[in-house]
C-alpha cells in the first residue's frame, strides 16, 4: 500500500477560451499602401497579430495592421488560418475579386476555405465614384465573386464571401436592392469603425471566423464586438446615435449586414446576418450558407471514400439498391457526426438530414427541374460516371427542409 497523500489534477478546457475553427478559414484580398513582405500578388499566411505586423511592416501599412489586429483578430481566435493576397493600393474591389487574385489565395487555403472578403485601402486623396449608395466597385465585385463561388461549390469546396461597403453615403433609400438578387453566398458590411470601413468590414468577418457555422453572427449572447473601446460606430459619417429606424430597417430590407448599439450591454452587435439574396431563397441568411456548405463537403467526403472503391450495379448499369441505401446512409451518419450541433434534432436525436441516391424522376421532377435538371437522367453510372445526390436539412430555427442538390462523378 502506498504511502497517505493528496492527489491534485489540474483540468483544462473550463475557461470557455475558444481556439480556432476549420470552419473559420479565411481568404482575404487586400489592395495596401505598400506591398507586404511577401511581395505584391503573392499568396501568404497569418495565423497571429504578430504574423500580421510582420507581414505588414512597413509603416505605410499601418491602418492595415489595424484593420486585421484590432479587427479581424480582435474576434477570431489567434490560430484562425487567414490566407492574404496583397495587391497594389489603386486596385479596385472588382479587380481584387477576379478569379486570378482570389484563387492564389483559395489554393494557398488548400481548399478548406469557408470565407472570402476583399478590402481595399485607397489613398488620402482617392474620390469614389458613387453608384447606388457605394462606391462603384463594391456593387461590380459581388456578381464576379458568386461565379467563383458558384464554381467552387461545383468543386465541393465552396465558400461564403464578403464586399467592403466603402463610401457608403448612409442614404439607404439610394442603396442598391438586392432583395431581388441572386446572389446568395455574397455579404456587405454597411458601416464604419473609426471611420474605416475595413475595420467594419473585417470585424464582421472575425466574428463569422469565430461562430459556430449555425450561429447567427448578430447572435446578442455572443456578447458585443470586441473592438476598442474608442472606435465609434458611423453610417455614411452619421454616428449611429443618430441614424434613424427607418434607415437601418431599409439596409436590412435590401439585405445589407449592418451593425448597431447592443441595447443591453456596452458597446455594438451585427443587426443581422444577411444574404445578398431574396429573402425567401432559402439562403437568405449567412448560417444556412455556412451550414449546407459544411454539407456539401461532409457528402462529398463521404462519396470519395464510398464510391471510389469497387460498387456493384444492376443489369442496367445503375448503382444496387443495397449500394444506394448503403451511400445514403453512410452520408447521414457523417453529416450527423461531424456536425453535431449545426442541424436540429429529429425526435430520436439525431440530425435532421435526409439522403436520396438517384431519387425517380417522375415522381422528383420539381425537385431535379430546380436544379436544372429538365429530363430524365441516366442512372447508368458505367456510361455516365455521375450519382445524383439530394440533401434534405433542417436547420436550426427552421420550420421547413432545404434541398441541396449534389451530382458527383467518379473522374
Amino acid at each position: 500500500m502506498a504511502r497517505p497523500g493528496v492527489n491534485v489534477a489540474i483540468m483544462n478546457g473550463q475557461l470557455g477560451i475558444q481556439g480556432p475553427s476549420e470552419n473559420g478559414v479565411t481568404v482575404l484580398v487586400l489592395a495596401t499602401p505598400a506591398a507586404p513582405t511577401a511581395g505584391y500578388g503573392v499568396a501568404f499566411t497569418c495565423l497571429t497579430k504578430q504574423d500580421v505586423t510582420a507581414a505588414f511592416a512597413d509603416v505605410l501599412n499601418a491602418a492595415v495592421v489595424t484593420a486585421l489586429n484590432d479587427g479581424f483578430f480582435g474576434e477570431a481566435p489567434e490560430g484562425t488560418a487567414l490566407h492574404i493576397v496583397a495587391m497594389a493600393q489603386a486596385t479596385s474591389l472588382d479587380t481584387l475579386a477576379a478569379l486570378a487574385n482570389v484563387e492564389k489565395g483559395l489554393i494557398k487555403a488548400a481548399g478548406k476555405a469557408r470565407l472570402v472578403g476583399v478590402v481595399k485601402f485607397p489613398a488620402g486623396g482617392y474620390t469614389p465614384t458613387v453608384t447606388e449608395g457605394f462606391d462603384t466597385d463594391v456593387h461590380a465585385a459581388v456578381p464576379i465573386l458568386q461565379t467563383i463561388a458558384n464554381t467552387y461549390m461545383g468543386n465541393k469546396k465552396p465558400f461564403r464571401f464578403f464586399v467592403q461597403g466603402y463610401a457608403c453615403t448612409g442614404v439607404a433609400a439610394a442603396a442598391k436592392d438586392y432583395a431581388v438578387g441572386t446572389n446568395r453566398n455574397g455579404h456587405i458590411v454597411v458601416g464604419e469603425l473609426n471611420a474605416s470601413t475595413a475595420n467594419a468590414t473585417l470585424t464582421v468577418m472575425g466574428r463569422a471566423a469565430k461562430a459556430e457555422p449555425q450561429q447567427n453572427i448578430g447572435k446578442v449572447k455572443s456578447g458585443s464586438l470586441n473592438i476598442p473601446t474608442t472606435w465609434a460606430l458611423t453610417i455614411g459619417a452619421t454616428a449611429i446615435a443618430s441614424v434613424t429606424a427607418a434607415t437601418l430597417n431599409t439596409f436590412h430590407d435590401k439585405r445589407y449586414i449592418t451593425l448597431e448599439q447592443n441595447e443591453i450591454a456596452s458597446g455594438f452587435i451585427v443587426t443581422n446576418d444577411n444574404s445578398l439574396v431574396a429573402v425567401t431563397d432559402d439562403y437568405n441568411n449567412l448560417r444556412h450558407g455556412r451550414i449546407i456548405d459544411n454539407a456539401v463537403r461532409v457528402a462529398y467526403s463521404t462519396y470519395y471514400a464510398e464510391l471510389k472503391d469497387d460498387v456493384f450495379v444492376d443489369e442496367n448499369g445503375r448503382l444496387s439498391k443495397v449500394a444506394e441505401k448503403a451511400l445514403e446512409t453512410a452520408i447521414e451518419s457523417a453529416i450527423d457526426k461531424q456536425m453535431p450541433n449545426q442541424l436540429n434534432k429529429t425526435n430520436k436525436g439525431f440530425s435532421d438530414v435526409k439522403v436520396a441516391i438517384n431519387p425517380d424522376y417522375s415522381a422528383n421532377i420539381a425537385l431535379y427541374n430546380q436544379n436544372g435538371i429538365m429530363a430524365a437522367p441516366s442512372f447508368n453510372l458505367l456510361q455516365t460516371g455521375t450519382t445524383y445526390i439530394f440533401l434534405k436539412l433542417k436547420p436550426k430555427g427552421c420550420l421547413q427542409y432545404i434541398n441541396v442538390y449534389v451530382g458527383f462523378t467518379a473522374s
